[in-house]
């Protein structure tokens, strides 16, 4: 995007760190995929800009529905597994919210949740269970502290998981993005950062876009976040996360990337093994792909 298409872009004054990926990427077509924190404050103005004047149909909250891995199949009718992940994600949750198109979709499913457990000792998975059947609002606190301890030592530890554990979650988000009525999407979560990064680089990757790019796109969040980093300290050390995990992590492109080749054989086959088809790969390449083209005045997809 050049000077003087900045200038023309509406601003949202109720939602940070958005943009249009290809502000700063060139192998993606621009207007198709946008990136923010959650709009769950968001005016009635910037929806509206959201929906008119950025044409968005499709939000992919990263969130997941909030709670959502404490509710159980017992409540729904027809259900009869006390196994909530057997229902996540086959039916992902959905809403609309003036036109806006929600879909949600949490990256921590079962297979996360399962991978996570297999790294606390016995005693720790003990204690963790015995406290919670005696008290679970402090047992479930204690858990998440001692998880917290394990999952927080390395940056990368769980963008990594993500993507090694969460195969029905990627599928899932993926499966949206090769929808060609599903766009211009905004993939968003609370701030925008870090596992935004993780979706919004799995796609680039698959656009062959260069590493210098992706890491561009990344560092900007954290240039947008400015004025939240004291926020986000907050909420880290709430949540058990080192304070600077709310700086940059210089690596984290080239390490993203390494780790899918190295462990998966590269983003193409990563994405075969999590379940979605060569064609739906095909479909995104041609939606985004700098070689498809778009209707300005309709933002339809069309061949060239």
């Amino acid at each position: 995007m050049d000077q003087r298409q900045a200038e023309k872009t509406p601003s949202l004054t109720t939602v940070v760190n958005f943009r249009d990926v290809s502000r700063y990427v060139k192998n993606i077509k621009p207007g198709l995929l946008f990136r923010s924190a959650h709009i769950d404050d968001a005016s009635r103005d910037d929806l509206d800009t959201l929906r008119e004047k950025y044409r968005i149909r499709s939000v992919i909250d990263l969130r997941g529905m909030q709670h959502w891995p404490l509710i159980s199949t017992l409540r729904l009718p027809g259900k009869y597994d006390s196994d909530y992940t057997q229902q996540y994600p086959d039916h992902v949750a959905s809403t609309s919210i003036l036109g806006l198109r929600l879909h949600y979709i949490g990256l921590a499913g079962p297979q996360y949740g399962h991978f996570v457990f297999s790294q606390l000792g016995y005693w720790e998975r003990t204690k963790a269970i015995i406290h919670t059947a005696v008290s679970p609002a402090s047992g479930f606190q204690q858990w998440r502290k001692t998880v917290s301890s394990q999952m927080f030592q390395d940056r990368m530890t769980i963008p990594e998981a993500f993507i090694d554990h969460s195969f029905p979650q990627i599928k899932a988000i993926f499966s949206v993005l090769a929808k060609p009525s599903s766009y211009p999407v905004l993939i968003m979560n609370r701030y925008g950062s870090d596992l935004v990064s993780l979706i919004v680089d799995l796609v680039l990757l698959l656009l062959h876009a260069d590493t210098q790019s992706i890491h561009r796109d990344y560092m900007q969040t954290y240039e947008d976040l400015a004025s939240l980093k004291e926020e986000r300290i907050r909420v880290n050390r709430e949540q058990g996360a080192p304070e600077d995990f709310a700086e940059p992590f210089l690596p984290f492109v080239n390490s993203l990337e390494q780790h899918i080749q190295t462990k998966h054989g590269g983003i193409e086959q990563y994405l075969l093994s999590v379940g979605l088809s060569m064609s739906e790969l095909q479909a995104m390449r041609k939606i985004l792909g700098s070689d498809s083209s778009v209707s300005e005045k309709q933002a339809w997809l069309v061949d060239i």
